[in-house]
């Protein structure tokens, strides 16, 4: 496929950017050094936790989707840089073992006053059926 160009996004395609399975131990490695939380660092305490065991940090959960739609999406196109990130929900968590599966829609595409493409995107990641992540995102394209 060539690259995909500001004028190949089409408004209200779904693109599927594939799955991710985190580890125990990726989830414990991640949150040592970016979120040391008991329910994400130490297996004796998180049962304690309201989740009830080990889970993944929520910046952890939105890393592990960040390779999936470079991979699918962005890596080839014209993508100049993330504008704005908004409304990131986290509904569900992430827990050692899950495969995340992730999907990123197209929400709306303009031309900014300086000539610049906006391209507004909803990321979602699932375990199974139930989601785990969304977030909206804001991103600049050459034209």
């Amino acid at each position: 496929m060539s690259k995909r160009s500001f004028d190949d996004v089409t408004v209200g395609e779904t693109i599927d950017c594939g799955t991710t399975t985190v580890t125990r131990e990726e989830i414990r490695s991640f949150a040592r050094e970016f979120d040391p939380l008991a329910m994400h660092v130490d297996p004796e305490a998180a049962p304690d936790s309201p989740f009830d065991g080990l889970i993944a940090s929520g910046i952890h959960t939105f890393a592990l989707t960040q390779p999936r739609v470079v991979e699918h999406f962005y890596g080839d196109s014209d993508l100049v840089a993330a504008n704005h990130i908004q409304d990131v929900r986290l509904p569900a968590p992430v827990r050692p073992g899950d495969t995340l599966r992730v999907e990123l829609e197209i929400l709306d595409k303009e031309v900014s006053a300086n000539g610049r493409g906006l391209v507004t995107t909803r990321r979602t990641a699932y375990v199974d059926d139930e989601m785990v992540f969304e977030m909206r995102n804001r991103t600049v394209w050459d034209r």
